[in-house]
This record gives C-alpha cells, structure tokens and sequence, in this order.
C-alpha cells in the first residue's frame, strides 16, 4: 500500500472508534468492531509494544504503562482530531490468567489488543457485578472514567494499546451535542 492508502486506512479505522464514541462517550463502555484493520499497523504497533515493554524497568506497581513512539501517531492523532482534545497513547500487556491486572487512567481509556486478545472485566459505579469480555486483536473497548477496569490475557500474555484522554465535562473538551467528528480526509 502507497503511504496515502495506509492513512486514509489509519484515519477510517479512527472514524469507526470515533462513530461508537459519539453515542457513548462518558456515558457507558462500548466494545467497537472497526470496520477494517490498517495495513500491519496492528502487527507494527505490537513489535513496537514488545521491545518498549521488555526495555521497561521492572514495575514499581502492577499497572504502570509505557509511553508508546511514534509508530502510535497517526492512530492518536486522528483520534484526537476527532474527540477535540489531546490522546495520549500507552503500551501495556495483559498478563496471562485471572484476576489480571487493573489499568488504572486519568480519564477515559481505548484498550486496543494488537496481538492476540485479552479477558476484560469492566467494573461500573455502585453496581457489583462486572461486564465481561473478550477482546480480539483489533477490537477496540471503550471504558469511561468511572469504570474500573481489569484485563488478563488467555494463555499468554497480550500487548495493549492504551489510549486515554480527558472525559466530557473536563476543561478543553468540546461539551456540544458536536464534539465528536469524523477526522477529515
């Protein structure tokens, strides 16, 4: 694919997240089937999780994530393009087994698998049974702020892109029945 396909194909792939966030963003979790996955960009995205990961130092707490490069650009760009605000995009991994790890946000979080999937378990306020998942490679779970979180991979572990950014009502964020556009070509 020519550079222009890969981010028309980037930018289309943020369009769906961002279609599925306009119905429920700050509201509740979605799970989000984007129509298609970019060009290796899920398989690129994890070989970058890999070696960022691994060149981590050993976690002082069991969820600290790492900053993603710049191979995350184009996806976090388009996103942030789209909710009006600044993203921020992180590499953590959901290790095999149960009860996983929690993934712990400022904000509102897109957990993304690029390589193989993950068990989700979302925890909403004041309620005591949790929403339970499985993520594939690709798929994209929205979780709002006060949601809590806890991922754990099958039989092994799974990288995760983890994109956050500021939930509705936070100062910067557009709070019109508008804030949340299809990137522009």
């Amino acid at each position: 694919m020519h550079n222009a396909d890969v981010r028309d194909a980037v930018r289309s792939y943020a369009a769906d997240i961002a279609l599925a966030l306009s119905v429920h963003r700050g509201v509740d979790p979605a799970l989000v089937w984007p129509d298609t996955e970019p060009c290796g960009l899920l398989d690129g995205l994890a070989t970058h999780a890999a070696a960022r990961l691994a060149a981590a130092p050993p976690e002082p707490v069991p969820a600290a994530l790492v900053p993603a490069g710049p191979e995350a650009g184009p996806l976090a760009g388009f996103l942030g393009e789209a909710l009006g605000c600044a993203v921020t995009a992180r590499y953590g991994y959901a290790p095999p087994g149960v009860p996983g790890r929690e993934l712990l946000a400022d904000g509102d979080l897109l957990v993304i698998p690029v390589d193989r999937g993950c068990d989700c378990s979302v925890h909403p306020p004041a309620r005591p049974d949790p929403l339970r998942m499985r993520l594939l490679k690709g798929e994209v779970l929205y979780v709002p702020r006060d949601f809590a979180l806890r991922v754990s991979g099958r039989h092994a572990s799974s990288p995760l892109l983890v994109i956050t950014f500021p939930s509705p009502g936070v100062p910067g964020v557009r709070s019109s029945g508008s804030r949340i556009r299809t990137p522009a070509p």
